[in-house]
């Protein structure tokens, strides 16, 4: 009578139920936490402090590092400030012909910049392009001073949105994302992905801006190039087929970050990358990130 090896029976059966669980979770339709995700992102990293990447089209949050946790977002928050001119616009508020006087505190912000002067008065849809093409802080300041007659009021104004859109651990206190003693802004990925989804989905427009790889300013004649660098790039290391958007950031605290969205065929994805240690990273690591999305 033959020996019963019991060791490989019990591995037999291990395969086989392992096997049939897996094959009823698939047809229960499991998609989020199945066991092929799960073993896919165990080696799947990117080179930043936190990352998301998000379905344009349901908001579904498709991949997730250290998405929960609030960090400096630096210039990223400027896309609050774009959410509310552009609600403000499709409102009737105020108009694109608008024209905005800048204040001392507006003219003299610091970091990315276009040339405006204390006292004078310039087109809102050029503060606008400036801000969203240049991440130019002192047209961001202007804006939500425009907005809400002054910075403080801008940054209640923010937080007041960012409940009402679900943006859980976000907290604002300028239209630019500059560092100052009163503190700084601070998003989770997350939420960042959350509110680029919000801003391309109610104002899908905002696309035809961002795809530029530099604008000329009506006012001024003064061009502003887009810091957006994988933009009409030959370095194939930064290219990616469809990609026309979001926003860059950067202070020391928040590292190099880049909310990026691209469009192929039906399907857009967002992505979100911060606290990258270069300027290029922040584009490598989207790169990386979205071509994984597209697989």
């Amino acid at each position: 009578m033959r020996r019963i090896r019991w060791g490989r029976v019990a591995l037999l059966l291990s395969i086989v139920v392992g096997t049939s669980g897996m094959w009823a979770w698939i047809q229960a339709g499991e998609k989020k936490e199945s066991f092929l995700a799960r073993w896919d992102q165990a080696f799947f990293n990117l080179d930043a402090r936190a990352a998301v990447l998000v379905d344009a089209q349901t908001g579904e949050v498709l991949y997730d590092q250290d998405g929960d946790t609030p960090y400096p977002v630096a210039s990223m928050s400027k896309m609050m400030t774009e959410y509310l001119l552009l609600e403000a616009i499709r409102d009737q508020r105020v108009t694109w012909e608008d024209k905005v006087r800048v204040s001392e505190n507006a003219a003299t912000a610091e970091g990315a910049r276009i040339s405006l002067e204390a006292g004078e008065s310039y087109p809102l849809r050029d503060l606008y392009e400036a801000m969203a093409v240049g991440s130019a802080n002192n047209a961001a300041v202007a804006i939500g001073e425009h907005l809400a007659g002054s910075t403080a009021d801008f940054a209640a104004l923010m937080n007041q949105k960012a409940e009402e859109l679900g943006l859980k651990s976000s907290q604002f206190v300028n239209a630019t994302g500059l560092v100052y003693s009163y503190g700084q802004n601070q998003m989770t990925a997350r939420d960042v992905g959350r509110l680029a989804f919000r801003l391309v989905t109610d104002f899908p427009e905002i696309i035809q801006l961002t795809s530029e790889p530099r604008v000329q300013l009506a006012s001024t004649g003064e061009r502003v190039l887009n810091t957006n660098l994988m933009l009409l790039t030959d370095n194939e290391s930064l290219r990616v087929p469809g990609l026309d958007g979001l926003k860059t950031g950067f202070t020391d605290e928040a590292g190099y970050c880049f909310t990026g969205t691209a469009k192929r065929g039906e399907r857009r994805l967002i992505s979100v990358v911060m606290g990258t240690d270069t300027e290029v990273a922040r584009f490598t690591q989207t790169k990386k990130l979205l071509e994984k999305g597209f697989l």
